[in-house]
């Protein structure tokens, strides 16, 4: 099995393990790391809930519509905590008449004392001869300030639902949970009819605060106002009952008590189904109407339509008088008087604006429910399938790339797709996916794949780059990985090519200059050829002072090792001509002998043994063998030619279709008895200069004219030669010149008979 294979099952098993951990480890109550993602989970809902509600223009909802009580309306009727409730009774009694679908207060009214109006009313009784502007006034007085009309209009209206509000006990403060419904409230028309396993489920309250009782006695509907926080302090859902644990009875919200009344909702028409996260809405014909995503404690989520005043707004001062607002503008419109005043402390901090009037949650509520408009969340199930599939998807990805870096593109790749896939589902269907979950899920995958790759799967991979970074080609090490090739002492021997390269009078040079200077110059010099050898598959043997010694072919084969080695060869001579001319622009930085510095090369293919040699404690990856020594006397006597790139037959037989390359000589090397052909290696093919197209066919002919033992004419074919041979900074002789003065040598000292052509070195310089 492949590491790729390893790292992609591996990622597979530890999504899945994962995604598991995360679901049955965070979602449950208390927890620290619950709280902790769950505020996580709501900011990344409030920021889908801002894009969805952004660019909404202001009071572009009509059907609903905020009664103010706003500044405007408090500076023409006073102190709102000194309006008489006859107002209200009035505004009950204009606005009703234009048959709204509902009128919502979102107050919570206290009986006020009516010691002034019945004053006033004695006073008005019992004077018999009164000044006509006294008696109007009184009357105005009466009517406008009549303590009972409030009740007397609540009850003769059909459409109008009153705000109750549901406490805890707080007995520092002596408020005991109450046994049973306070005296003198006719709840029976509020209550609905659920089991008492449902009850259980719903918000509990131990008060109920109202103390109005007559009021709400006589109203149709009554339902409860409160908006609990989450634990942010943000509203985000909304209760549709309050269970009244004093009396065991079931309350419908202020929103869904309207709802009932418009939509025909008997009292046993509110069918919550847990199990599927529904409030089913029966009406009284047993039909189905609406169908409400809800939470285990029966609570909606608010679909907020737009930001505070999405809503139409109109003062309250203008809607209690019918000469200012003709009451047949409220004709089948959903009516609620609240207020958007700071002082009167009904603002509340939601997703969409942290400072948002009260009155127009209600108003998003009922909005959402008339228009069948919900917002559902996904069920604990489907969340843990979608994370487990998110979190399986990066684990096999994050294991397929080589490099396990890639891991965290795949990671950011993964949750973008995710959030966006969220936000489509948000925005366009209004459903909510968690995204901190998923996320983190593929997170912790991805990391437990990067950790499993980096720890265990790329731990002998390390050891092989520490081992063999600095003298093999990268290249070649991923081949090693791949192949799973370990470095152990011992050698095998394998046809490779043998590299040494040396620069050419470099005791000279390094007599010439400071050793910090010669120092920084082997550096930069040696620094670029390594780069050369290596980016061509090269393994870097060792640096013999300015030497360089490597082979190619191992430890692991390179295809067509000769011609790699050739490029390498020829690249380097380039690269030398290319730092001449750098350390000339250098000026007087360096001596001119640093301007003429050339570089020798031999190259030599046979069998030799490579591996790692030395101590178990201290081994060095080598080669060792009688082809590593031809290829050293290859370079050495490139000197006696005043050539700079030398090879033997056996690498040129291997590259002499795609290099360019003349033969020098059949020569007996110091220290071997066998002759062997050596080569000029020049150019690959088609790079040649001009000069060589003409001068090697004619110096082979002048090589087999020497051979053939006819030295005069040899030599004044080499002597020909000569004047066209290339010439180049630092180069002292060529090969003509060495053929001229090699034959003048034989004309006086003839070889033996069967001579052959073999030239006997006596030197290894």
């Amino acid at each position: 099995m492949t590491d790729r294979q390893k790292r992609i099952i591996f990622g597979l098993a530890i999504g899945a393990f994962i995604s598991l951990i995360v679901h049955f480890g965070t979602y449950g109550e208390g927890s620290a790391l619950s709280d902790i993602l769950d505020r996580y989970e709501y900011q990344s809902y409030d920021a889908r809930m801002r894009a969805k509600t952004n660019g909404v223009e202001e009071a572009s909802i009509e059907s609903v519509v905020v009664i103010d009580i706003e500044q405007n309306s408090i500076a023409n009727l006073g102190n709102y905590h000194e309006w008489p409730h006859a107002y209200h009774g009035q505004l009950i009694d204009v606005v009703s008449s234009g048959e709204p679908k509902a009128l919502i207060f979102d107050i919570i009214f206290d009986q006020k004392d009516d010691g002034t109006y019945k004053l006033v009313e004695s006073l008005s009784w019992n004077q018999t001869n009164s000044l006509p502007d006294v008696k109007n006034a009184a009357d105005q007085f009466l009517v406008s300030h009549d303590p009972g009309r409030f009740v007397w209009s609540t009850s003769k209206s059909q459409t109008t639902h009153h705000a109750l509000v549901f406490e805890g006990e707080d007995t520092l403060n002596f408020l005991y949970a109450m046994d049973e419904i306070p005296d003198g409230y006719d709840a029976s028309k509020h209550i609905i009819n659920i089991t008492q396993e449902v009850a259980d489920r719903l918000p509990e309250a131990a008060r109920l605060g109202n103390t109005y009782t007559d009021l709400l006695s006589h109203s149709s509907g009554a339902g409860s106002a409160n908006f609990p926080q989450d634990k942010d302090g943000i509203t985000r859902r909304a209760p549709t009952a309050i269970h009244f644990k004093g009396s065991g009875d079931v309350f419908l919200s202020l929103t869904m008590s309207a709802v009932k009344e418009i939509l025909g909702i008997s009292v046993d028409g509110f069918d919550y189904d847990f199990g599927a996260g529904l409030l089913r809405l029966i009406d009284t014909s047993g039909i189905v109407v609406r169908e409400i995503p809800i939470d285990d404690q029966g609570r909606m989520f608010v679909n907020y339509y737009g930001p505070y005043k999405t809503f139409y707004y109109i003062p309250y001062m203008y809607c209690f008088d019918p000469e200012m607002l003709d009451p047949t503008y409220w004709t089948g419109k959903v009516a609620l008087v609240g207020s958007s005043l700071p002082g009167l402390m009904d603002l509340r901090n939601t997703p969409v604006q942290e400072t948002f009037a009260g009155v127009e949650i209600h108003a998003n509520v009922i909005h959402s429910i008339l228009n069948n408009q919900f917002i559902s969340m996904k069920k604990s199930s489907a969340k843990l399938l979608a994370m487990m599939l998110m979190a399986i998807v990066v684990g096999a990805l994050s294991g397929f790339p080589g490099k396990p870096l890639w891991g965290f593109a795949v990671l950011s790749g993964c949750i973008a797709v995710w959030v966006v896939f969220t936000y489509s589902q948000f925005l366009n269907e209004l459903v909510v996916w968690d995204i901190v979950r998923p996320a983190l899920a593929m997170a912790l995958t991805q990391l437990s794949v990067f950790s499993y790759t980096f720890l265990i799967l790329d731990k002998d991979k390390r050891f092989l780059r520490q081992t063999f970074g600095t003298y093999i080609s990268p290249k070649l090490i991923d081949k090693m990985i791949a192949e799973k090739t370990e470095p152990k002492l011992g050698g095998q021997e394998g046809m490779h090519t043998a590299f040494f390269s040396d620069i050419e009078g470099f005791t000279k040079i390094s007599e010439e200059m400071k050793p910090v200077d010669l120092v920084q110059l082997l550096n930069e010099y040696l620094t670029d050829m390594t780069a050369i050898l290596l980016e061509n598959q090269g393994t870097l043997d060792k640096y013999i002072g300015d030497a360089i010694v490597a082979f190619y072919g191992a430890p692991i084969p390179v295809k067509d090792h000769e011609y790699m080695a050739c490029i390498t060869a020829l690249a380097m001579q380039k690269q030398q001509n290319r730092l001449r001319n750098r350390w000339k622009k250098e000026g007087e930085r360096w001596p001119d002998i640093v301007h003429l510095m050339n570089t020798r090369i031999g190259l030599h293919t046979g069998p030799m043994v490579t591996g790692n040699m030395g101590s178990e404690q201290r081994m060095n990856y080598t080669m060792m063998g009688d082809t590593v020594n031809l290829a050293s006397r290859l370079e050495a006597s490139a000197k006696q030619y005043g050539v700079y790139t030398q090879i033997s037959e056996d690498t040129y037989t291997a590259v002499k279709e795609r290099v360019v390359a003349r033969e020098l000589d059949h020569v007996r090397v110091v220290g071997k008895s066998l002759p062997v052909k050596t080569y000029e290696l020049i150019a690959l093919s088609g790079e040649e200069p001009e000069t060589y197209k003409t001068l090697i066919p004619e110096f082979q002919e002048a090589l087999k004219t020497y051979r053939d033992n006819k030295f005069k004419k040899a030599k004044t074919m080499f002597r020909n030669l000569e004047k066209i041979e290339e010439t180049y900074p630092g180069r002292k002789k060529n090969p003509s010149q060495v053929y001229v003065e090699r034959c003048s040598y034989l004309i006086s000292s003839p070889p033996e008979e069967g001579w052959g052509g073999v030239w006997t070195l006596t030197e290894k310089k």
